[in-house]
């Protein structure tokens, strides 16, 4: 050490305490990045985390604002600031900004008015002094880290490469409030998810238990009006018991209509893939409406085209219901004049595309009522729903039904002249052209049926052995599915009768239990028909996947529920012509 002189002794000391200061203040930014990792560290709140960031850049330089800018199309939008005023904020343009965002460096500036996109800066006016613009990682991209001060060239080229580093900070901050918010979203989102599955489940519950209750009195409304009208009566009695039967179809067709419309919103509705004629299937409504529009002494035509001929694959219960609505508004509404349906079937590569054109002669309506025919539970107007009733879901549910089937529905029309709808369905040509056909056994009066009702409803019950005296059945009762099952032996019936809801023993337990017994016997399954007012189509799946045989639902139809009895009977049955005496 002697052998340096005192000059560069000092030339060294000064050196040493330079690089000193280099390792602390490396070791300082050091300590703010880490710090600034730590403090993110277990936080859930973005609000906090942004707060943070802010208050780590507090700790290495003075400043009066700082600003977080994300790109929002061609603009920066502040989404966090140390002043929330300042929240909001839009600058217009984006060279500058785009430029710095985008180079992984931060730019220095003496005045923040020199800056091109202050001047079309929308909701703050810039600070008369220094700025930093840092670039940072956004949500939505490449944004700025803003640092603005009061005093002109407040900040050099170190503060802007502290700054730099620190944006890294920032940047975490930003990813881990983003990734915190789409968590928060996503769990609220599950919450809701999972409240809407509740909610569609309990509302499910509710439209099957109303189906029920109300399917279980109507059946002895309506069932029992059919077989009075079967009675030897005065004509004027025969009139009431036709006027009962009727109201109580309207009943149904009210509640079928909720019931259809809640399994279309809820998913659950599926169309059929059937053979079935097209032309025969229109046919029956013409017939139908056709008696309907005499009935108010309007004219009724319809045309088929000659392509509408054959067999199809499709679900004829729902084109037929299709057609129904349109039929049935298109008579409805018309006072005077004529109602015309037009079929036509056009083929196309590997399916046919159906269209059913209903015109009429009636009130009509404007584009702005026909804007609204389609909206859930409303009509044209309120004294629509007055003047002629319905629930205002008929074209709702007809429209949802083409749409499942490939087609829509779309209308014209002209106030105080009529209307005009055609729907189009898509279904699939079958080779051939000959009609269905069911099979016709041979007359005999005397069918000898011996058939097990399970009911636990005494007025179903009654209503059912009238239904069965039509036939001369032999017929035993049982209250509830253990009954049943103690009655039943194989060979003993011809055909079961079974409700689903029971008490002690339901009628799917009592199915599957019988046709274990068959099954360890070896005998033959005896036709089980699933006589319920659960009707819903989940509830037919559950019947048959039980072992019945086919579904009836309430409220019955006499005929329907014999044809379908005569049908599954054991030998060559018809049904004879029903009457009956009292």
């Amino acid at each position: 050490m002697s052998d340096l002189d005192p000059e560069q002794l000092r030339e060294a000391l000064t050196s040493a305490k330079q690089i000193e200061a280099a390792l602390r203040e490396r070791l300082r930014e050091q300590d703010l990045v880490l710090s600034g990792i730590e403090a993110l560290q277990g936080e859930d709140d973005p609000a906090v985390l942004q707060q943070r960031a802010f208050d780590l850049l507090s700790r290495s330089l003075l400043f009066h604002l700082a600003l977080v800018l994300e790109p929002d199309g061609e603009d920066f939008v502040c989404t966090a600031a140390t002043d929330p005023a300042a929240v909001g904020a839009r600058w217009r343009g984006s060279g500058f900004f785009n430029r710095v965002a985008h180079s992984g460096r931060a730019a220095v500036t003496p005045d923040n008015r020199r800056v091109p996109e202050w001047q079309n800066c929308q909701g703050l006016s810039p600070l008369p002094g220094g700025g930093i613009y840092a670039p940072i990682l956004a949500a939505t991209g490449p944004g700025l880290l803003v640092l603005c001060s009061h005093t002109a060239g407040a900040y050099g080229a170190k503060d802007g490469a502290l700054v730099s580093r620190l944006s890294l900070v920032v940047s975490q901050t930003l990813a881990a409030a983003q990734r915190r918010r789409l968590a928060e979203a996503a769990r609220a989102a599950d919450i809701a998810r999972q409240a809407a599955v509740e909610a569609s489940e309990a509302k499910s519950r509710f439209l099957a238990n109303m189906s029920h209750e109300i399917r279980t009195p109507l059946n002895g409304v309506t069932a029992v009006a059919d077989l009075l009208a079967m009675t030897e009566l005065a004509p004027r009695q025969h009139e009431m018991a036709q006027l009962i039967a009727q109201s109580g179809r309207m009943l149904e067709r009210l509640l079928n209509d909720v019931l259809d419309f809640a399994k279309i919103e809820a998913g659950y509705l599926e169309i059929e893939r059937e053979p079935f004629q097209l032309d025969e299937a229109v046919a029956a409504m013409i017939d139908l409406f056709a008696a309907r529009a005499d009935a108010k002494g309007l004219a009724f035509t319809s045309e088929i085209s000659p392509n509408a001929a054959g067999l199809f694959e499709g679900d004829s219960l729902r084109v037929r219901q299709i057609l129904a609505n349109l039929l049935s508004n298109a008579v409805k509404f018309t006072e005077a004049g004529e109602v015309r349906l037009e079929v036509m079937a056009d083929d196309e590569d590997e399916v046919t595309q159906v269209t059913l054109r209903v015109s009429d002669t009636g009130c009509g309506f404007t584009p702005e009522r026909g804007a609204r025919l389609f909206n859930r539970f409303e009509q044209g107007d309120d004294s629509i729903t007055r003047q002629y009733g319905g629930t205002g879901l008929g074209l709702t549910i007809s429209r949802s039904l083409a749409a499942l089937m490939g087609g829509t529905i779309t209308w014209r029309s002209t106030p105080g002249q009529g209307s005009t709808f055609e729907a189009t369905v898509r279904v699939r040509r079958l080779e051939g052209t000959e009609a269905l056909v069911e099979k016709t056994p041979a007359p005999d009066q005397d069918l000898g049926l011996r058939v097990l009702v399970v009911e636990d409803n005494p007025n179903n019950r009654r209503i059912v052995g009238m239904v069965l005296e039509l036939i001369a059945a032999e017929v035993t009762f049982a209250e509830n599915g253990q009954e049943g099952l103690d009655a039943f032996a194989p060979g003993r019936f011809d055909i079961i009768l079974m409700d689903l809801q029971m008490p002690v023993l339901d009628g799917l337990s009592a199915t599957r239990e019988i046709r274990a017994r068959e099954r360890v016997s070896q005998a033959p399954p005896v036709p089980i028909i699933a006589l319920s007012a659960n009707a819903m189509t989940h509830h037919v799946a559950e019947a048959l996947a039980a072992g019945a045989t086919a579904h009836v639902a309430k409220p019955i139809v006499p005929e329907r529920l014999i044809q379908t009895m005569i049908g599954l009977a054991p030998g060559d049955q018809e049904p004879p012509a029903l009457s009956m005496a009292i």
